[in-house]
């Protein structure tokens, strides 16, 4: 094969690769009136490790107190942490409050720090650092275990501490000084704890739909006004409607949900170009396409005058794929979709701090002077005291926000973040913050009602040994709050796969709630085999006897065009560049042929420009009963290339050649309701050495 065919054949395969391609302690009661659980308080033993206050005088710049050897502490205070120099002071007490065993068991001396006699709050987070001693710790010693006792004037609450066993330390931060201690959680506590965060992490994710939103209007706001130039504010109205009452929205915002965003990136644009089309009339929208300038490129307006001529012919799907693919910039799409997920970890990963949480409760409860919480002194309810006497707490929320939204900027190719785009980022901290604030105030109810689903559902799982370690498969190196993940994520596969809500009491289920004697049976069953195959067949045939649920669709179901399907490049490996005096005129045999330097650079630069962009395919399935058939890949001009494919028990596998390159993939198909998901992979191989991997996505 000469050069210039080999050229010609590396083009097409790069077109086919186009183409294809915590809260704070469940002890916590209202602010200032926090009651003991057990008025039976077991006494401190400590002796002091600071036999007289350590001092000093806190400015501009950073100063630290205390010894990590010498004195088991170190406090590091950053410039700035107060408005003037001020005095801080830390010490040993003579004694401690009492604390409750069922609690927690108390280690070492604790601290007190101070910075006069009034409580404070800080405007940069300090951080505090204390050695522990493992001989301490007993048999049963997890990392988990350790956290930092805060004393609220009335009881200690906890603060969950980052443990290095390497060094045996333990560090948190705080925006307000008292009275701390290192403390070994009792199981029930640790329990406790990790239902809490879990009930309000339950409500936060009601709270992504509203994320969603409005990255779904920026996406549409960006495809119209800035690239069609279409103004009309109630059509662009008419879209973002039409699009939310659309399954297949619901089905990509749940993925977010459930901690998966790939979808929703690799599906908003083909979708937007469907609703595009169906929405904007024939005449408005060849208008508009056949309008644009060389502004957005010569291959955009060329694509736009396709899909205006594709428009008039009434070829309306055809005319969708391109506005999808090609009038929306990649970029921007992606941004959309991943400055969405950014905002939304943020926003989960911050309600877990117990920062967030106590300023939630003085903002909720109120604090006075005479029993302050975590250091505020606020009315109820009125934010700006809260969140001006949150400080350093704040600016950890702004820094966080901040570095979310640049790293998602450079994932999706773009700048960072300039200062003033920084201080709007600081500034919609505080918005959403209050707006939180306030709507979890209206839902607390709810959180307290899946505060005792969840602590019924522990319970359950507690008198069944699910949370020892020895059981039902668990090993030393399973900790109990990944026990409890574990635990926590069974129980949500079982409520999507019944399409149920909630957990209930008793031994039946309803068309809301499955029974808790139902989910202790099959997670007996689960996990009493830690064979894959088994675990399943177990899985499948509860459904099944339960509640009538075939977990997957037939061959059949899977037939016909599939409404989106697209395949990511994630990581590909085309071997080593080829030397540059090397000729490739002998190399007619293989799928492709990268032994000429020029043609290897094209392909890896065509790959890395690929690479994580969500490149849409029509995909077509034909099976017979069972499971044996087709799978077609559709490319613009709707020429087909058929695979063999082959489906069974939800795993849908496909294997073809095109132009002398293997494609295979598989994936598995699952059914709620009437709609149809596929997630899955896929490998092509260019030749022995050469490779490429991505996802798999699809919906019927």
């Amino acid at each position: 094969m000469g050069k210039k065919n080999t050229y010609a054949r590396l083009l097409i395969l790069i077109l086919i690769l186009s183409m294809i391609t915590t809260g704070c302690g469940g002890s916590q009661s209202n602010t200032g009136e926090a009651q003991n659980k057990n008025s039976d308080l077991t006494e401190w033993s400590f002796s002091k490790d600071i036999s007289d206050p350590l001092k000093a005088t806190t400015g501009a710049e950073d100063v630290t107190i205390g010894d990590l050897e010498t004195y088991g502490v170190l406090v590091h205070i950053p410039g700035g942490t107060f408005e003037e120099p001020t005095e801080v002071e830390l010490m040993n007490p003579d004694d401690a409050p009492g604390y409750d065993k069922d609690e927690m068991h108390g280690l070492g001396a604790p601290i007190g720090i101070s910075a006069g006699e009034d409580p404070v709050r800080l405007m940069q987070p300090v951080t505090v650092t204390m050695k522990y001693n493992p001989e301490e710790l007993g048999a049963d010693y997890e990392k988990g275990a350790l956290y930092f006792g805060y004393f609220n004037q009335s009881e200690w609450q906890y603060v969950k501490a980052n443990v290095d066993p390497e060094t045996n330390t333990m560090t948190f931060t705080t925006s307000h000084f008292s009275l701390f201690s290192k403390a070994k959680l009792t199981v029930d506590e640790r329990v406790d704890q990790y239902v809490d965060n879990e009930a309000v992490a339950d409500w936060l994710k009601d709270q992504t739909n509203s994320m969603t939103d409005e990255a779904l209007n920026s996406a549409i706001e960006h495809i119209l006004i800035d690239n069609l130039k279409i103004k009309d504010k109630s059509m662009i109205g008419q879209i973002y409607n039409s699009v939310l009452e659309d399954d297949e929205w619901s089905s990509m915002v749940d993925s977010i949900k459930n901690g998966d965003p790939s979808m929703f990136n690799q599906n908003l644009q083909v979708l937007l170009g469907k609703k595009i089309v169906e929405n904007v009339p024939a005449s408005t929208l060849s208008s508009a396409l056949e309008a644009l300038t060389g502004e957005l490129g010569i291959d955009t307006v060329e694509k736009a005058s396709e899909a205006a001529g594709y428009v008039a012919e009434g070829r309306y799907k055809d005319a969708a794929k391109i506005i999808g693919e090609h009038i929306a910039d990649k970029f921007m799409i992606t941004k959309v979709g991943k400055f969405a997920v950014a905002a939304i970890e943020g926003q989960i990963k911050s309600w877990k701090s117990e920062e967030v949480e106590a300023a939630y409760q003085a903002f909720k409860n109120g604090a006075s002077s005479s029993v302050p919480w975590w250091g505020y002194q606020v009315e109820k309810e009125n934010f700006e005291d809260v969140w001006s006497q949150m400080g350093g707490a704040a600016r950890q929320l702004e820094i966080e926000a901040i570095r979310l939204q640049n790293e998602a900027r450079a994932d999706a190719g773009i700048e960072p973040l300039t200062k003033e785009e920084e201080n709007k980022i600081r500034a919609g901290v505080k918005k959403d913050l209050e707006k939180e604030f306030k709507s979890r105030i209206q839902k607390d109810a709810e959180i307290e009602k899946k505060k005792a689903e969840l602590q019924m559902i522990m319970e359950m799982y507690k008198e069944s040994g699910f949370m020892e370690k020895g059981r039902w498969g668990w090993s030393d190196s399973y900790e109990l709050e990944t026990r409890l993940d574990v635990l926590m994520h069974f129980k949500d596969k079982l409520l999507k796969d019944t399409g149920r809500k909630e957990i209930k009491s008793g031994n039946v289920h309803n068309e809301e709630a499955v029974a808790i004697e139902q989910l202790k049976t099959i997670a007996m069953g689960w996990f009493s085999t830690e064979d894959p195959d088994e675990r399943q067949k177990v899985y499948e045939e509860f459904l099944q006897s339960e509640f009538g649920i075939s977990l997957y669709p037939t061959a059949t179901e899977l037939n016909g065009v599939w409404s989106t399907a697209a395949l990511i490049i994630t990581e590909f490996d085309i071997g080593p560049p080829p030397e540059a005096s090397e000729s490739s005129e002998s190399s007619d045999e293989m799928g492709c042929d990268l032994s000429d330097i020029d043609i290897y650079n094209m392909v890896k630069a065509g790959l890395e420009e690929q690479k994580n962009q969500p490149l849409a395919v029509g995909m077509e399935v034909s099976l017979n009963a069972s499971g044996a058939g087709t799978l077609s890949i559709i490319d613009e001009e709707g020429d087909k290339s058929e695979f063999t494919a082959s489906y069974n028990n939800g795993l849908l596998s496909a294997s073809g050649v095109i132009e002398g390159t293997g494609l295979t993939m598989q994936g598995t198909v699952t059914k709620n309701n009437e709609a149809i998901a596929l997630t899955g992979s896929f490998k092509m191989d260019l030749s022995d050495q050469a490779w490429i991997k991505g996802t798999w996505t699809g919906n019927k």
